[in-house]
Parts: structure tokens; sequence; C-alpha cells
């Protein structure tokens, strides 16, 4: 009977454990630049990532819901015996409809070429984001934006306590003068990426996007005409802020460097033309996909 109660409690606390989780990530290693003495240096790095990501909680919110699933792929170049330097693409998922298992793209970064860090097989890797370690503290960094992001998605601000935990990590790497966590010239570094995230004059746009969410994204499948015409108000809002708000933004140019061809595909046709006028005011790189989107091209 004991064995059987202490069973129970075990399973009890790892289901626990399981749902505090943020996190399901795949890893991706690119390794084509290495030689075979480096490569087998690298034997267990794959799994070391993933095990941390996946078995870490990065946050202090009470998780509920699905986890948030992740593609972390790093580029590895060699600089030393068991030295590297890494070029680092996130992207996340953020569900729709858990009924459905439907899915969109909610985010990417690319981080290249400021991450550089020594690997052995004997590594450990801790979470603590008071202390700065140069492989984990920028997998917690991108890991805990990855979840404001989505806890932004889903309620007004409400990423705030995870964009100030990746703040405090950042602060402590830039004390530490470690590379890539400076205040460079760079429009898309961390400094500016987590600087965006802090910043009360970029709350509006955080608010936007949960309306996209929420008032587009949620609805599409139930009332379509409705979706559309939100998030087209959205989109008009979005651009309306970004007269207001004449500094470069590397979260912006970020979500619609993600949410491009989603857009497209929404608005492929869409009557209204002025969204297609929004869209390419905020997001001239991609002018030819939203033109082509208007006159109902097949891509």
């Amino acid at each position: 009977m004991k064995k059987i109660l202490c069973l129970t409690l075990l399973l009890t606390f790892f289901s626990i454990v399981s749902k505090a989780q943020e996190i399901d990530c795949t890893v991706d290693i690119v390794t084509e630049s290495l030689s075979r003495e480096h490569t087998m240096n690298l034997e267990t790095f794959k799994e070391k990532i993933t095990d941390y990501i996946n078995s870490n909680k990065f946050s202090d919110v009470d998780w509920e819901g699905p986890k948030i699933s992740v593609i972390v792929s790093i580029q590895l170049t060699p600089i030393g015996a068991k030295n590297y330097s890494a070029n680092l693409f996130v992207a996340a998922k953020r569900t729709i409809s858990e009924e459905d298992n439907e899915e969109v793209t909610a985010i990417m970064f690319e981080d290249q070429g400021k991450w550089n860090f020594e690997y052995s097989g004997s590594l450990s890797l801790s979470f603590d984001y008071n202390r700065y370690d140069n492989i984990s503290s920028i997998l917690d960094f991108y890991m805990l934006i990855i979840i404001g992001l989505d806890l932004d998605s889903y309620g007004e601000l409400g990423g705030d306590g995870c964009f100030r935990r990746a703040k405090n990590i950042f602060d402590v790497a830039a004390l530490h003068n470690a590379y890539g966590w400076g205040s460079y010239s760079d429009v898309y570094g961390r400094h500016t990426l987590i600087g965006d995230l802090t910043s009360p004059r970029l709350d509006g746009f955080r608010k936007l996007v949960l309306e996209y969410y929420l008032d587009g994204l949620e609805l599409l499948k139930f009332d379509k005409s409705e979706a559309l015409s939100n998030i087209a108000a959205t989109i008009k809002g979005m651009a309306n802020f970004k007269e207001r708000y004449v500094n470069p933004s590397h979260y912006i140019d970020a979500w619609f460097f993600t949410k491009c061809k989603e857009l497209c595909d929404i608005f492929k046709g869409y009557p209204d033309k002025k969204v297609f006028r929004d869209l390419i005011y905020l997001d001239p790189t991609n002018t030819v996909r939203y033109e082509d989107a208007k006159d109902n091209k097949r891509k």
C-alpha cells in the first residue's frame, strides 16, 4: 500500500512539473563547417541543449495549456580547439485552436555573429538568470522573450514579468563585458530587442498584437468576415502607431518579418485595398509580396 501511495505521489509530482514547464523545443545543430575533431567534441551538445531547454521552467508563471512549440537552430564555426562562434535562429509557434491542433508561427529571431563559447562533453548547464554563462544565458534570454510574447498574445502586457527577467539576464551579461551583450550601433542586437520589449513606448503595439490574435486569428474559423475586418482595423492601428513611433524597432520589424506570409494569405484578394497600403507602409521590404496578395496572384 505504501509503495502504491509513493508511486502515486511521484507520478503526481512529475505531472505538475511537466505542466509547469513552458517550452517544447526541437534543436538543430548545423556543423557543416566543422572538422571531424570539432564535430566529435560536440557529440553531446544537441542532447544537452535540448534537455536544458525542455527541462527548465524559465518564468514564474503558473503555466496552463499547451507548451510553446519552439525551434532552435545553432550554426557553428570553429574558432579554437573547443571554442566556437555561433549564429542562432529561434522560432516559436502560437496555438490558435488546441482542439484542432492549429498553430501559427508567432515570432522568429536571428542572432548572428555575436555568440562565442567553449564546449566540452563534460559541461553541465544550470538555469540561473542572476548568473552569466556563455551558453545558457543566451538560451534563457530568448526563451523568456518567447514566453513573454506568448503571454502578451493572451492578456494585455502579460509578458512584462518575463521581459524584466530577460532584461536582468542582459544586464548581468553586460556587466561581465560578455561578447554580444553590449550596446552597439546594430539596430538588430539583443540590446535593441529587450529595450523595445521593456519600453512603455511600445506598449501600444504589444496591445495591438493581442487584438490581432484574440479578435482576429482566433475568430477566423467562426466568422471570417468579422475576423478579417478586425485584423484590417488592427493593421490600421499599427500603421497609426508607426506614424507616432518614429524610431526603428527591432521587435516590430521581427514581427512583420515573421508574419508577412501569414498576412498575405489572410488578405489575398481582399476587396478593401487600404489594408495593403498600410502593410506596405509597415513592412516596406515585402512590398512585392503585399502587391501580389492585393492582386490575388498565386505564389
